[in-house]
């Protein structure tokens, strides 16, 4: 006799609803996390937080590392925030300015998972393994952006592809976006615009325009 095998059903609205369930609960614990701190919050915060119940949140994720590392990973899919909008542009300006406005807006998205992960991955296991990802897909992106400046002899003469990359991965880092932004009380656009003209100096050799790229969602006027 033939035995009778239960079919999966996969509902595309039960997969829209799970979606909504999981970014619910990673929102509730970004709030949570920015709130108080990554190690005050605990997982049933976060259930109460999204609204739903602690057998749910862990259904999703196994423990707070994980949250953090969803939170990492919704950053860095950003398709706006992509190294391949600097390998499509053929001048060397107008990379750096596209560059300058794409970390600008991964260092004001990322400023909470960059603060976690900066303060709490000594001591966490899952926590190191998501900084270390984080930091190589950070030198992956800085390493092909200014590759294609060097490919097309853009930077300036005696400066090496290695000590470019290294330079401007150093530049880039959210400590000094973290010093100037969030303790110097430069706005973003301030910060974007000093990247810019930097970078132009320091990989091209050459001066530019320091009007921002307005790449981001705010187009308030900028100041100095």
């Amino acid at each position: 006799m033939a035995v009778k095998t239960r079919r999966s059903y996969n509902s595309p609205q039960r997969e829209e609803q799970a979606n909504a369930t999981r970014a619910r609960i990673v929102a509730a614990a970004g709030e949570l996390f920015a709130e108080r701190g990554f190690a005050a919050v605990t997982m049933e915060g976060i259930a109460r937080g999204a609204g739903v119940a602690l057998a749910t949140v862990y259904l999703y994720f196994p423990g707070k590392a994980a949250i953090v590392a969803a939170m990492a990973e919704e950053i860095t899919a950003a398709t706006d925030l992509s190294v391949e909008h600097v390998e499509r542009e053929s001048d060397p300006v107008r990379q750096l300015r596209i560059g300058a406005g794409i970390i600008r807006r991964l260092n004001e998205r990322s400023w909470l998972v960059a603060d976690i992960l900066r303060s709490a991955h000594g001591g966490d296991e899952g926590l190191a393994s998501i900084w270390a990802v984080w930091q190589q897909r950070h030198l992956a992106a800085i390493q092909r952006g200014i590759a294609a400046l060097h490919a097309r002899g853009a930077l300036r003469q005696g400066l090496g592809l290695d000590e470019a990359i290294d330079a401007f991965y150093a530049l880039t880092g959210t400590d000094v976006y973290r010093t100037l932004v969030r303790e110097r009380g430069w706005s973003p656009d301030r910060y974007e615009r000093w990247l810019f003209r930097l970078s132009c100096t320091e990989l091209l050799g050459t001066t530019a325009g320091d009007e921002p790229t307005h790449s981001s969602a705010s187009h308030a006027p900028v100041e100095d």
